[in-house]
């Protein structure tokens, strides 16, 4: 089995910044009823690591790396949720 050059695991942290800018951008607009939005903003990282994955040449690992890519937006957008939720009921 061949690894992944770094390069191709770079393809993963894009979503994973656009799922905490989502998160940012919830809390600031929504912020009494933002964790409503979290799954639409989790959807939309999901089809951009869809796109990025598939955009690019298939290489070896593509469904580590979109795996990666969307559990790792995932865990973002749960941390958003467990720091946004106590927020709202202040």
């Amino acid at each position: 089995m061949r690894k992944a050059t770094s390069w191709q695991w770079a393809s993963v942290w894009p979503v994973w910044v656009l799922a905490a800018l989502g998160a940012v951008l919830v809390g600031i607009l929504q912020p009494t009823d933002g964790i409503v939005w979290m799954p639409i903003v989790l959807g939309g990282c999901t089809l951009v690591a869809f796109a990025i994955q598939l955009g690019g040449p298939t290489e070896p690992g593509l469904v580590d790396r979109l795996a990666a890519a969307v559990f790792g937006s995932v865990l973002i957008l749960a941390l958003a949720s467990a720091i946004l939720v106590p927020l709202t009921l202040l």
